[in-house]
């Protein structure tokens, strides 16, 4: 996985469609993906599956 794909993986998280027309995810999009990413992060390691 790139670095590209990544970042617009993480976007998709924080509501980043992906369409052709829709341009490059906003940095409040990529922000909000991340802290859903977080969250998933530690609820992963509440239970002990990292």
């Amino acid at each position: 996985m790139t670095v590209y794909t990544f970042f617009r993986e993480v976007a998709k998280l924080g509501g980043f469609l992906g369409r052709a027309s829709d341009g490059e995810p906003g940095w409040q999009t990529v922000w909000r993906g991340y802290r859903k990413l977080q969250s998933l992060l530690d609820g992963m390691n509440l239970i002990g599956g990292l």
